[in-house]
């Protein structure tokens, strides 16, 4: 019988990231961003975000930018790797190419298709690009913090036999 890699505690983050995208933050501040980069878990990742956006009509024209978006973050945390440098690096990168990609998708859905209309669409969505990084970084940065610090109590304890 094959066993399941997936824990309790992957449900639960997936859980948790899926409810505080119900306006339970300020718009575009959610832990998404820095799940997908560091949950480990992109079947979970994925599924949060298909079951928020067929409950809330997030499907509309140009949505498939918006998860080409949304892949970046585990495409970029796959980059990363364990390196805490380039985790700190690629995650507001992981941002901009969400922020650059789902944008795409609204212009050519929304937008007279030239120099105006991409500028335009850019420009209005850069507020939303602040806010999402914003979450990206403070959940994902408070993430690796916690890591750390969790890594150096566990070395300590072991070191002075305190556990």
């Amino acid at each position: 019988m094959k066993k399941s890699h997936y824990k309790l505690s992957d449900l639960i983050a997936a859980s948790l990231t899926y409810i505080s995208r119900f306006s339970l933050l300020p718009a575009n501040v959610s832990p998404l961003g820095a799940y997908g980069f560091f949950g480990g878990q992109p079947l979970f990742y994925f599924l949060s975000i298909l079951a928020f956006d067929f409950f809330k009509g997030g499907f509309y024209q140009g949505f498939l930018w918006t998860y080409l978006g949304f892949a970046a973050y585990p495409l970029f945390a796959l980059l990363a790797r364990k390196s805490i440098k380039r985790q700190l690096f690629l995650l507001p990168l992981a941002s901009l190419t969400f922020f650059l990609l789902s944008n795409f998708g609204v212009f050519f859905a929304w937008y007279s298709h030239d120099l105006q209309g991409f500028l335009t669409c850019y420009a209005l969505a850069l507020p939303f690009y602040t806010r999402t990084l914003i979450g990206d970084l403070f959940f994902g940065y408070g993430y690796v913090l916690l890591r750390q610090i969790k890594r150096i109590a566990i070395s300590s304890s072991s070191r002075y036999n305190i556990l």
